[in-house]
């Protein structure tokens, strides 16, 4: 009988890793064409070097479980401790110098508020669940891509609530804030078993733009989707044949710039723009063909945007600048950096603060 419980419990931590990392890792390509990479002595410490060009304000971005600040054309990291985990998925908080991140484990992900520097101020979540002093893995939660709205709301994915029979580990997107409850409105119902609702990015009216992902004939496919209301069926811009996610709305709210993998059977993806009218988006441009492009990020002010792409056949993601974005005419993109291999998962956050308060580089 022992034996039995012992391999029930072996299959279910063996199934959750496997929902998990399907959760998780819903950008399917830039996963499967990362599994040749180098090792990390091939790749630059970021502040060992300088970009290409200095972009305004300032962007905060993650490499190898570690965060690092780039203003005024130089890399400050952060010094985070990863005793407990890696650092992933920054995000500033507006109107102060301070940034969210994701710490994560093998079993489980947190948000922590940080300083400018890097110190921990707080953690805002316990996603670790211990249950008679034995930990059920099977029970812990996972929090990931945490973006503030423009009125001080947090939005990010989070695998609650959680289905206790089927182990089911799909996200939907929540709302709460930082001086009170963090998880405090569910705003999506995502499809089961398919990783869910992921990448939530709020816009300036009120409505969240984010990734749907659906099943179909047994593919997986991702939709950008608007929650204009909390638990209502959400408006779906997009088409299962375009396959597109990680979209980022331009702050005037008129352009949408995303990543879609559809029609190159995942062999390469396209960064694109569409014009967005209310709840429907308007015939896309292609303004990056046949890469394997990541995390697109609009300036504060517009003028650009900035993406990663893979710059050789073993992924190593450095980061872009395409400037003009909005017009019809852009400039043709310019890579800022070299030989850094940044976290393709963990999208750039751009704050538009320049004086950030200097420290050891």
């Amino acid at each position: 009988m022992r034996s039995r419980r012992v391999r029930r419990a072996v299959t279910v931590v063996a199934l959750l890793a496997l929902m998990a990392a399907f959760g998780f890792g819903v950008n399917r390509l830039i996963a499967s064409r990362k599994t040749n990479i180098h090792s990390e002595t091939s790749s630059y410490v970021p502040t060992a070097t300088r970009p290409a060009i200095v972009l305004p304000g300032t962007l905060y971005l993650a490499q190898g479980g570690q965060l690092y600040r780039l203003s005024d054309g130089y890399f400050t990291s952060l010094h985070s401790s990863t005793t407990a985990g890696t650092w992933m998925q920054p995000a500033y908080v507006p109107g102060t110098q301070n940034i969210l991140a994701v710490l994560r484990s093998a079993e489980y992900s947190n948000l922590y508020l940080l300083s400018s520097q890097g110190t921990v101020i707080r953690r805002l979540s316990n996603n670790a669940v211990v249950a008679s002093k034995v930990t059920q893995v099977w029970l812990n939660h996972w929090m990931f891509w945490p973006h503030f709205g423009p009125t001080g709301t947090l939005y990010f994915a989070y695998d609650e609530p959680k289905n206790s029979s089927s182990y089911a580990v799909d996200f939907s997107i929540w709302s709460g804030s930082l001086t009170g409850t963090l998880a405090n409105q569910r705003l999506t119902t995502a499809n089961p078993f398919t990783g869910g609702d992921v990448e939530p990015v709020p816009m300036a009216n009120g409505d969240v733009m984010f990734s749907r992902y659906s099943i179909s004939n047994g593919n997986a496919f991702s939709f950008i989707a608007l929650e204009t209301k909390p638990l209502v069926q959400p408006a779906i811009l997009s088409t299962g044949a375009q396959d597109c996610g990680q979209a980022d709305p331009s702050p005037d709210g008129t352009m949408v710039a995303m990543i879609c993998i559809g029609g190159t059977g995942l062999q390469s993806t396209r960064l694109e723009v569409a014009p967005l009218v209310g709840t429907k988006l308007g015939t896309p441009r292609t303004l990056v063909n046949n890469c394997l492009c990541s995390a697109p990020v609009w300036a504060p002010d517009g003028s650009g945007l900035v993406y990663y792409n893979a710059t050789d056949s073993a992924g190593h993601f450095e980061l872009w600048w395409l400037k003009g974005a909005l017009t019809a005419t852009p400039a043709a993109p310019l890579q800022v950096t070299s030989n850094l291999n940044f976290d393709a998962t963990s999208p750039p956050s751009w704050s538009p603060l320049t004086s950030i308060p200097v420290m050891a580089r």
